[in-house]
C-alpha cells in the first residue's frame, strides 16, 4: 500500500472518529434532556372525576392543575362542614374534639374562627350536655347554581342545612339556614388531606336564616328553589342562639311552633 493509500485510510480513520464522537455526544446530549423532563414530570397526577360516570367523563387542567368539577366541591362542603357541626353527645368535648379530628381540612384561619366560637359559646354555657345535628334540607340539595366560582382556586358553596339541637334529650333548636362556605384548594399535607381542598369558613359572607314555609313549599315541590346569583355580605343575620339557661325549661323550636298551629 502506497502512503496515499496510507494517508486517506488514516483521514476517512479519523473522519469516521470524528462521527462517531458527534454522535455519542447527541445521544448522550438527548438522554440528559430526557432525563430532566423525566425528573420534572409530577410523580403523581390528580384526577377530580365527576361522581355520574354512565356517559363517561373528560379531566380538564387549568393552570397546570386538574379542574375540580362543581359537584366535587359540594359534596367536600357539605360533609367536613356536617362533622364539624356534629355533637353526638356532649358539646363541651365534642365540638374540640370534631375542630382538631377535621383541622387538616380547613384553614389556619377557619381553625382559629372555630376556636373562638367554641370558646365563645362555652362561656355562655350552649355547649354543656348539649348535641347537635346537621343535615341538608331533602330538596335542597346539590345544583350547578349552588357553587359560584371565586376565581381559578376558591368557590363559595350554598349549603341549604336543617340544624337541630338538643339540651339534655329535649329540642331547643331547630332552623333551617344557608351556609355560604368558601372552599379553596389547599396543597399542604397530601397524607392527611388527599382532597387537597380546605374550608375557609364564610370568606367575607354571613350565614343567612331561611323562611320555614319557604323551606317546606320547595321540599314538597309547591315552588321551586330560588338561589341568589352573587352571595351578598356582612348584613346577613348570625345564626348562632341566644346564650340558653342550662336550667330553664327548653321553649318550642320554630318547627315545633308551626307544627302545633297547623293541628
Amino acid at each position: 500500500m502506497s502512503s496515499k493509500q496510507q494517508l486517506d485510510a488514516l483521514a476517512a480513520e479519523r473522519s469516521h472518529n470524528a462521527t462517531l464522537r458527534k454522535m455519542i455526544l447527541l445521544v448522550a446530549l438527548l438522554g440528559g434532556v430526557g432525563m430532566y423532563f423525566a425528573h420534572s414530570l409530577p410523580k403523581s397526577i390528580d384526577l377530580h372525576v365527576a361522581t355520574d360516570m354512565k356517559a363517561g367523563d373528560t379531566v380538564h387542567f387549568q393552570g397546570g392543575q386538574a379542574v375540580v368539577p362543581d359537584v366535587n366541591v359540594y359534596g367536600f362542603a357539605y360533609y367536613i362542614w356536617q362533622q364539624i357541626n356534629r355533637w353526638q353527645a356532649d358539646g363541651a368535648t365534642d365540638y374540640g374534639a370534631q375542630i382538631f379530628r377535621f383541622q387538616a381540612y380547613v384553614t389556619p384561619s377557619c381553625r382559629a374562627q372555630l376556636e373562638a366560637d367554641l370558646d365563645s359559646r362555652y362561656q355562655a354555657g350552649e355547649l354543656r350536655a348539649r348535641t347537635r345535628q346537621m343535615t341538608e334540607i331533602p330538596g335542597l340539595g346539590y345544583a350547578a347554581n349552588r357553587v359560584l366560582p371565586d376565581g381559578q382556586a376558591a368557590w363559595t358553596v350554598l349549603l341549604d342545612m336543617q340544624l337541630m339541637e338538643a339540651f339534655r334529650g329535649q329540642p331547643v333548636k331547630d332552623a333551617f339556614i344557608r351556609y355560604p362556605i368558601r372552599v379553596v384548594r389547599y396543597d399542604v399535607d397530601r397524607e392527611r388531606n388527599p382532597w387537597r381542598l380546605a374550608i375557609d369558613c364564610y370568606g367575607s359572607h354571613r350565614p343567612e336564616r331561611l323562611d320555614v314555609r319557604d323551606v317546606q313549599d320547595a321540599s314538597s315541590g309547591k315552588t321551586e328553589a330560588s338561589l341568589p346569583s352573587i352571595v351578598t355580605p356582612p348584613a346577613l343575620p348570625r345564626t348562632t342562639g341566644d346564650a340558653v339557661d342550662p336550667h330553664a325549661t327548653p321553649t318550642a323550636t320554630p318547627l315545633q311552633h308551626s307544627a302545633a298551629s297547623a293541628q
